[in-house]
């Protein structure tokens, strides 16, 4: 079973995969989409392959740019619950 990631873990991970620093105040904004961030969706494919490897993701996550964070976050806590 995976783990998810807190706010400030996401937005260090999104850094680290993309180049684009983000900030976990960034990420408490509902409406900011990962397209609002600067995140492309290579580097959406990138951060999405690193939450598999090192949060234990043991699903698909079907994400794009316009989604936000937060969605993000509220997936992978569903994938934890399974």
């Amino acid at each position: 079973m995976g783990t998810t990631p807190s706010p400030a873990e996401l937005a260090g991970l999104i850094s680290r995969c993309t180049g684009v620093a983000v900030t976990d105040r960034q990420l408490a904004d509902p409406t900011t989409t990962f397209s609002d961030l600067g995140i492309d969706s290579l580097g959406l494919m990138g951060v999405l392959a690193e939450l598999k490897r090192s949060h234990g993701v043991h699903r698909d996550v079907e994400m794009n740019t316009e989604h936000t964070p937060r969605e993000l976050l509220a997936v992978l806590g569903q994938e934890v619950a399974r």
